[in-house]
């Protein structure tokens, strides 16, 4: 379970600050993390954004006078430091966000109970009642991010619809539609409803031809962006 967790953290916000506490890891989630360490030390990392996010790694939160068991890095900045050891209820006092994520349900409840203490939002595994917010199945394809949640009711139909999404949206195309996508928009003129009208038109077309009705685009003279999207040129084509 932590595991899962812990991979939807970083897939989803790979510029985290982690801290994880546990007296054991498993093998897999130790090579998710040496996955990311590895890329971390072979990509040269960007500069910090506003929010103070990537470039170089920023400390993150530790627990005084201990020593971590292991620390791993990613290329966006974040970092994931595992502390060898059970719980303690001051532990959530370095936290912004707290997940339990055991097997044992006396443990899950004291971790909620202390983060409530502490006035931190919570996510308990498997108790829906118990959590402040869920962690999401993401599909993601070039800049389009898409979020499944069933309110922790059922984490199973998220994760193969997650699965579905991904082996139905093509990575290249749907990253090179979007692309056209935001050039068409920042050549459009006129008001704000002029350009909303604009949009909708093409984004109906494209829905209307992926469905069959390759006569419906009504784009704009050299803007189409149903063929830019199948083009192996990197900008929008003209079309009649």
């Amino acid at each position: 379970v932590g595991e899962e967790k812990l991979s939807f953290i970083l897939k989803s916000s790979p510029n985290a600050r982690v801290v994880i506490v546990a007296p054991w890891m498993g093998e897999e989630l130790k090579a998710l993390l040496d996955k990311y360490d590895d890329a971390a030390r072979t990509q040269v990392q960007g500069e910090l954004d506003e929010a103070g996010f990537g470039g170089e790694q920023l400390t993150a939160a530790r627990f005084k006078d201990e020593l971590a068991a292991k620390e791993w890095s990613t290329s966006a900045g974040g970092t994931v430091t595992w502390y060898a050891r059970k719980f303690f209820t001051s532990d959530v006092k370095i936290a912004d966000l707290v997940i339990a994520a055991t097997n044992f349900k006396d443990i899950n409840l004291a971790v909620h109970a202390a983060a409530k203490k502490a006035r931190r939002l919570t996510n308990i595994a498997d108790t829906p009642s118990l959590c402040d917010f869920y962690l999401g199945s993401i599909v993601t394809r070039g800049p389009l991010k898409i979020a499944i949640s069933t309110n922790g009711q059922s984490p199973t139909f998220a994760k193969r619809f997650r699965q579905f999404l991904e082996a139905e949206l093509p990575d290249f195309e749907t990253t090179n539609l979007l692309d056209n996508l935001k050039l068409f928009r920042d050549r459009l003129t006129g008001d704000f409803q002029a350009k909303v009208r604009q949009l909708n038109s093409v984004t109906n077309s494209l829905l209307a031809s992926s469905a069959g009705a390759k006569n419906s685009c009504r784009c704009p003279e050299g803007e189409c962006l149903v063929e830019a999207a199948v083009s192996e040129e990197d900008t929008p084509v003209a079309s009649a």
